[in-house]
This record gives C-alpha cells, sequence and structure tokens, in this order.
C-alpha cells in the first residue's frame, strides 16, 4: 500500500497541513518541525505529494502548448532555424514565468490540442483557424501568430510587407532591374517554376504572411516602373535542395534575388559559387529571416531580421497574462551585409546578350 502525506503527518506527530507546508511551502514551517517531517517521510519511504493531485487541485499546469506549422511535424519544424529562435523567445518568457513549454503536432493530429495537459495554447499558422475552436471550448487563453484571428485573439504580426518592400528597394536602389524570386512553399512537395506571364495567378505563394512579402516586392517593383508579371518565380521548401539550382537555370539574366527564406538565399549563394557566379560582383542577393547562418555564409548575406524570437517570447507573455484581444506588430530591419552591391555595367549587359 502506497505511503501517503497524511501517514507522514501521523509518524511526525503533526498536522496534515503542516506536513504538505514542508513540501509546498517550507519556509513556513520551523526547521525543527520541518526535519522531523523530512524524518519520517524517509523512515516511509515517501517520495512526496503526487504532482498529479497538485495540479487538479491548482487547476493549472504551468505550461504553454505551442502547435507545429502546418503539415510538418515536430521533428521537422525543429530542421527550422527560424522555428528553433520562435521557441527560443517563447522558451525566455517561459523561464520568467517559472513556466514550461510542450510542442503538439498540427493537423490531422489535432487530438493533442484537445486533450493536451497545457494552460494555454500558441497557434503560428492560418491553417490552425479551424483548432482555435477547440481552445476556445477548453476555456485557454491563447495566441495567434503572423496572422488576424479577428480583435479578441491575441496576436503578434510582423509587417512582412514592409519589410519585403525595403528589401527590394535595397536591391533597385543599387541598380537592378532583373529579378528572380524564392517563394515560400508552406507544405511538402517538389520545387516549381512559375515563369513570367502577364496576369499569372499568384494566390497560391504561401500562407498569408508570404502573400504579404509578395505584395511588398510588387509595390517597391511597381513603384521603380518594374512589373511583378516579369519576375520568375520559383516556389520550394525552404530546405529543397534542388530549388537554387532551378532558379539559376531558369532565370540566368537575372542580377538580383529575392528569397522569402534566408535559407533558400544561401543555397543560392552557394550554387551561385559552383557555377563560378560571383556573389555580389555578378549576383546579389537578399533573403528573409536573420538566421544564424545568415552571417556565417561566404558571402555573410544581406538578410530581414523578422523579430522571430521577440515574436515568441511576446505570444507567450500574452498566454501567461491569461488576457485576450492583446495585439502587437513588429517591423523587420533589414540587416545589410556583403551579400548584395551595386550592379556592374559590363555584368547587366553580359546577361541581356544572354537573352
Amino acid at each position: 500500500m502506497a505511503v501517503r502525506l497524511i501517514d507522514v503527518a501521523r509518524a511526525a506527530k503533526v498536522s496534515r497541513s503542516t506536513a504538505s507546508n514542508v513540501y509546498a511551502n517550507p519556509d513556513r514551517v520551523r526547521p525543527q518541525l520541518r526535519e522531523r517531517v523530512e524524518e519520517a517521510a524517509k523512515a516511509l519511504g515517501y517520495a512526496g505529494p503526487d504532482p498529479k493531485g497538485r495540479i487538479l487541485r491548482a487547476g493549472k499546469v504551468n505550461s504553454i502548448g505551442v502547435v507545429a506549422p502546418g503539415q510538418w511535424g515536430v521533428a521537422d519544424v525543429l530542421r527550422s532555424p527560424v522555428f528553433v529562435q520562435f521557441l527560443q523567445g517563447i522558451a525566455q518568457a517561459c523561464d520568467e514565468a517559472g513556466a514550461s513549454m510542450v510542442l503538439l503536432p498540427d493537423a490531422p493530429h489535432a487530438k493533442g490540442i484537445g486533450s493536451a495537459i497545457v494552460d494555454g495554447f500558441i497557434f503560428g499558422r492560418i491553417e490552425q483557424l479551424d483548432q482555435l475552436d477547440l481552445a476556445h471550448r477548453r476555456r485557454l487563453p491563447f495566441a495567434v501568430v503572423d496572422f488576424n484571428a479577428g480583435p479578441d485573439v491575441n496576436a503578434v504580426m510582423v509587417d512582412a510587407r514592409a519589410g519585403a518592400k525595403s528589401a527590394v528597394e535595397h536591391l533597385i536602389a543599387l541598380g537592378h532591374r532583373r529579378f528572380a524570386i524564392v517563394s515560400f512553399m508552406r507544405g511538402i512537395g517538389p520545387a516549381s517554376v512559375l515563369p513570367p506571364a502577364v496576369g499569372r495567378d499568384l494566390t497560391g505563394v504561401g500562407i498569408q504572411i508570404d502573400q504579404e512579402k509578395l505584395a511588398g516586392a510588387m509595390q517597391a517593383l511597381a513603384e521603380a516602373g518594374l512589373n511583378i508579371d516579369d519576375v520568375l518565380i520559383v516556389h520550394a521548401e525552404p530546405w529543397d535542395e534542388t530549388a537554387a539550382k532551378l532558379l539559376l537555370d531558369s532565370a540566368p539574366d537575372a542580377t538580383a534575388i529575392f528569397s522569402f527564406s534566408a535559407m533558400q538565399a544561401i543555397a543560392v549563394i552557394n550554387e551561385a559559387r559552383r557555377r563560378n557566379i560571383h556573389v555580389p560582383d555578378d549576383l546579389s542577393v537578399v533573403g528573409y529571416n536573420d538566421i544564424p547562418e545568415a552571417a556565417l555564409c561566404n558571402p555573410p548575406l544581406t538578410t530581414l531580421d523578422s523579430r522571430s524570437t521577440e515574436k515568441g517570447r511576446i505570444a507567450a507573455e500574452f498566454v501567461l497574462a491569461g488576457k485576450s484581444g492583446r495585439r502587437h506588430v513588429l517591423t523587420p530591419e533589414l540587416i545589410v551585409r556583403h551579400s548584395t552591391a551595386k550592379l556592374r555595367a559590363h555584368v547587366d549587359l553580359d546577361k541581356q546578350l544572354r537573352r
């Protein structure tokens, strides 16, 4: 038969509440009594109160459930340095609050949201809107990231449109007029090319935040007298190793590349080097998200800091506060390194002749 706290209290000749305080609030118990209870517990082989019982009594587990994005499982998203930065921000807030976090898979494994033992959730994808109902039904606080789920829902967003616009404006200011784009495939599948065409359908380019990036790029191009219809787009997962090859094969006349993913931007730089295309003298490259690898590649990548860590920290603070309807918008920062440079006249002429 398992030893109970009341057994320890009887053996130590103290009340049950005093024995409980030895474990829950030791500062409230005189040292002599505390020592007596601890000796009795040791003699009886009592390891301490069952944490499950404490959770049931308190109605709180001090933990946040973080829902992994899209079709990717937990193992897949941990390959993403951007998601890891996001988790670091959540961890910072949890550490300060003495809380923990639990990673949960997205649909079709939505049962995790309905049964996870957590105090609230952080959702990071537009596809997860249907899952918000589960959190609502459980009456748990939650926050969404990078999409708008209504005025009553905590949201942390980044102004991706302004960020992308500043990236393309940077390239235009350097004299570039021949662009190609690597867009973000939010799912699993092979890379594909969207060739230049008048009035082509671009609604399939990623989710809401990717459409915002595209809108920012389009605005910068239009203000410079350029048209997105003339820009080749490669649609790919961030770690698809074929995308950089496909881009450089399909857009040999481009002098500037804007990638919605820093990982793909780095892959373009590496593939260019294999082809003896010099970055930035022959080709300028800008990525989105300032991951650690961006500063370490050769040359270091010009990129947008989308404030992933800060985004995670604020989302966690919203959930831990237990309130709703709070909103925070972050502004990306363009970090200029050595993967972009002024267009050299002979490079542009050479690429025009190849056409």
